[in-house]
């Protein structure tokens, strides 16, 4: 109750109003009363006074308690009134509750009237209470429907045998099908056939475990046939002893990020296309001057990325030296073809010449955008961990592992092949030649995945 209970009464006999104020007192409730009789100040009463509660004698000279009770339920249906009476039969008690009187006591009863007064205001602030949380709920439903109605993605909720219980009226634009139609049906009857299976194997483990799920995406099948691509998100609902009720979530277009992706797939495919027809077409300059070196390019790549794997590294990696491989040599289109073809020994200074093509391969390369460091692969083939190697004379940790791996498979490719100046040393005096040189020249895990390899006939040329 109110620090201060406003109290108006209805009460024509001042003797009976000092008795119901006694043992409203008695009862140690704390109020201020005002005390009418008539049906003017009554009115004037229930509009500057503002009663909390109001007692009502049911007979007066020129008003009713009935009438007040009348009163009081049109215009101020949240104050309570409680009735005070002689004399009231049955039939009369009823029809009072039934007026909307929250109670009654008779006046030679009074004890019972702190008690009625207290379970009256009481039962009105459970009303008011729940009035209050029912307009809340009303405002938050009118806001979430607003805010469904509003957004372009489509809201769902199915129950715990994934059955759709609602639908935004978005699944129209996005579906074909009106929130109607899709009552009744599980996701699995939009999704496209051949993303049935798989999804549906996902989803059964996402439930199971009754977890959120994000970003899901599935192919669906418009009503007009055409595929629509959906990304799902949802969250798990549960009553309030926490058994599950199925999912709430939503589901948004992204058909044209999938088409959008599409086309970058289709684009960066014909520009490695390309990009894999330039480089044959360097390779193949190259060996058109150097004809004993025909096929030393492929043969490099093929090894190298069969080393590559063998060393357990990525895809992306092995295609990256693959291509490099593929254009190693490119540099010795500066060298004179008299110099790459010549039958004996090299002189100091065509050897320097020749020395030269890393650093040319690069700087024909340099300004191509491949996706991995293919200039650096092409310029470094000739380093050695000792800093041995040319042309920058760089040492282990300065090299390119991907280069590592080309100049080793570099090595055994042309030792094992016929040169110009020699005959071809052989298989077994190329892995001679590296393991010799293991960890001064060559770096030990390729040296060690180059020779498992090849010992093992598990690559050949």
């Amino acid at each position: 109750m109110p620090d201060t209970l406003r109290i108006l009464m209805l009460e024509d006999t001042r003797s009976d109003a000092e008795l119901e104020e006694y043992e409203l007192r008695k009862a140690g409730i704390n109020f201020a009363l005002l005390r009418v009789d008539t049906r003017e100040a009554f009115v004037r009463a229930l509009l500057e006074f503002r009663p909390d509660i109001i007692l009502s004698d049911y007979n007066l000279p020129d008003f009713s308690g009935i009438a007040a009770l009348e009163m009081v339920q049109r215009d101020h249906p949240e104050v309570p009134v409680v009735m005070v009476t002689g004399a009231l039969s049955d039939i009369e008690a009823v029809e009072l509750i039934h007026a909307g009187a929250k109670d009654y006591v008779l006046k030679d009863r009074l004890a019972r009237l702190a008690p009625a007064v207290q379970r009256a205001l009481a039962s009105e602030r459970s009303a008011r209470a729940r009035k209050a949380a029912e307009k809340s709920l009303r405002e938050s439903e009118a806001k979430f429907r607003s805010l469904v109605e509003s957004t372009s993605d489509w809201i769902w909720e199915v129950d715990e045998h994934g059955i759709y219980t609602y639908s935004s009226p978005q699944v129209l634009d996005l579906l074909g099908y009106t929130d109607e139609e899709v009552l009744g049906k599980t996701p699995f009857d939009l999704i496209a056939p051949v993303e049935t299976e798989h999804l549906r194997e996902r989803f059964t483990s996402i439930v199971a475990e009754r977890k959120h799920f994000r970003l899901l995406e599935n192919a669906n099948i418009h009503k007009n046939g055409r595929v629509v691509f959906l990304e799902t998100s949802g969250t798990p609902k549960f009553d309030a002893q926490g058994v599950f009720k199925g999912y709430r979530g939503i589901d948004r277009d992204i058909t044209e990020r999938k088409e959008a992706e599409k086309e970058r797939r289709a684009s960066a495919e014909k520009l490695e296309q390309i990009l894999m027809q330039t480089i044959e077409a360097i390779a193949a300059t190259v060996e058109a001057r150097d004809p004993y070196t025909a096929g030393h390019e492929q043969r490099v790549a093929l090894l190298a990325s069969a080393i590559a794997r063998e060393m357990g590294l990525s895809e992306e990696v092995i295609h990256g030296i693959s291509l490099a491989a593929s254009i190693h040599d490119l540099g010795k289109i500066r060298v004179p073809a008299e110099i790459l073809s010549k039958p004996g020994r090299l002189s100091p200074i065509e050897y320097e010449l020749v020395k030269c093509h890393p650093q040319t391969g690069y700087d024909i390369v340099k300004d191509i955008q491949f996706p991995r460091p293919i200039a650096q692969m092409v310029l470094q083939h000739h380093e050695r961990l000792d800093g041995s190697g040319y042309p920058q004379g760089l040492m282990d940790a300065q090299i390119l592992l991907e280069a590592k791996i080309l100049g080793v498979a570099d090595v055994v490719e042309a030792m094992s092949s016929h040169r110009p100046y020699r005959p071809g040393l052989g298989m077994a005096a190329a892995l001679d030649e590296i393991a010799r040189h293991r960890g001064t020249y060559y770096d030990t895990g390729v040296v060690d995945s180059c020779t498992a390899l090849l010992r093992e006939r598990r690559f050949e040329f």
